[in-house]
């Protein structure tokens, strides 16, 4: 006699999927916070400096970086200022990206496009993630005996 029996353990793949179901808010996050963290690295970079350059950079941009959390995300900010005011703005543009002063365009990255490049990727990464979570957590939780 020649037979197969397939067996899955219904609670067992309930429970896989409760675990899968928090683990989703746990992947997005982590994936997010990956995301803001390129992002800062990214814009801590500075351009070449100009031929004939006379100001002496401080490194007071990039040291303005910061990410704070949220209860539902990330926030990214820079505290960059001279004299009292706070100039990121005028180097890199703000949130919509715009703000950006005439010398520094063209030379410096505008914030609001190396965040839209790096969130572009974001969705790709999580489904990837989630998908490898659901595999692993499936494979645990079902038994298939020959």
């Amino acid at each position: 006699m020649t037979s197969i029996t397939i067996k899955s353990n219904v609670g067992l793949v309930r429970q896989g999927l409760q675990d899968l179901g928090a683990e989703i808010p746990k992947i997005g996050r982590r994936r997010i916070y990956d995301a803001v963290n390129r992002i800062t690295r990214t814009m801590e970079g500075y351009p070449p400096e100009r031929a004939r350059q006379t100001y002496v950079r401080t490194g007071t941009l990039y040291a303005g970086w910061q990410v704070k959390k949220l209860d539902d995300g990330y926030q990214i900010v820079n505290y960059a200022a001279r004299r009292g005011r706070r100039y990121a703005r005028y180097v890199v543009g703000d949130a919509f990206g715009t703000g950006q002063a005439w010398m520094h365009a063209g030379r410096w990255q505008l914030f609001r496009d190396v965040v839209e490049d790096e969130m572009a990727q974001l969705p790709p990464v999580v489904a990837r993630e989630i998908e490898l979570v659901a595999r692993h957590k499936m494979a645990n939780k079902s038994a298939v005996s020959l």
